[in-house]
């Protein structure tokens, strides 16, 4: 406090209320832009990368590891999911926030058994992880967020298109590519998952009922009870991930 102190008074820092930030932030944004975090550089003693892209409808995290890539965190936003302490005290030691989960790559893994949606393909009958090399970040149109992967276990690279309201993935290559997600999570995690349909996963978290929709590709029932892949369609995987509480069409 004495730090923050002295920075309000040279003038370093504004020193204000929530109250005053949450005005300044409404008369300066219509609605709450879209933004993104990049880690392009391995942190120290470490083989990872990881990309962050947030909008007012939903957050993404990406994580490269040795080679590998996969989703660990997809969460929703919806106003209409309230949270506990808006009609009750908090009483305890601690609180707790929640968003509404696709994949949950903190809560629902294990020291050895890490929560993902893993990206990989099929070769000569069987379900490779794939690898590539340093991903390519851009954003050259504000709100949106274009990352490259070159690959290596395959010919090809990875594309993947995110603006606020959706995500778009597909891969470049002269030759087809049957690529996939596959999500794991530990074997004590519960999920969400109450109906999983080709287009359209249907969700209860926390006594909230949404939904995932796929425009473009479909999911799968995987082997593990309540989990599921993500297929492409013509190659293609597009989530809307913007209507998640709206009627069924």
């Amino acid at each position: 406090m004495p730090l923050i102190a002295r920075l309000r008074d040279e003038h370093k820092v504004t020193v204000e209320t929530l109250e005053a930030s949450g005005k300044w932030f409404r008369a300066h944004y219509k609605t709450t832009p879209a933004t993104s975090v990049t880690i392009n550089n391995d942190l120290a003693g470490s083989d990872k990368k990881t990309v962050w892209f947030n909008s007012r409808f939903y957050r993404a995290n990406l994580l490269w590891e040795k080679g590998t890539l996969k989703f660990r965190d997809i969460h929703l936003f919806n106003e209409k999911f309230s949270s506990k302490y808006e009609t009750e005290k908090a009483t305890g030691e601690e609180c707790s926030f929640f968003t509404l989960p696709v994949i949950d790559g903190y809560i629902w893994s294990k020291a050895k058994q890490l929560a993902g949606l893993t990206f990989k393909a099929v070769v000569d009958g069987n379900e490779i992880t794939l690898e590539g090399g340093d991903p390519i970040v851009k954003s050259t149109v504000a709100g949106k967020l274009q990352i490259s992967w070159p690959l290596k276990s395959v010919e090809g690279t990875l594309l993947i298109d995110m603006d606020e309201r959706e995500m778009k993935i597909n891969i470049a290559s002269k030759t087809k590519v049957d690529w996939l997600l596959d999500m794991a999570v530990s074997d004590s995690a519960k999920i969400p998952f109450v109906k999983i349909d080709a287009k359209q996963i249907d969700c209860n978290f926390e006594g909230m009922s949404y939904f995932i929709k796929a425009s473009s590709g479909t999911f799968k029932k995987s082997g593990q009870d309540g989990l599921f892949k993500m297929l492409p369609e013509n190659g293609i995987l597009v989530l809307n991930l913007s209507d998640s509480d709206e009627p069924k069409q």
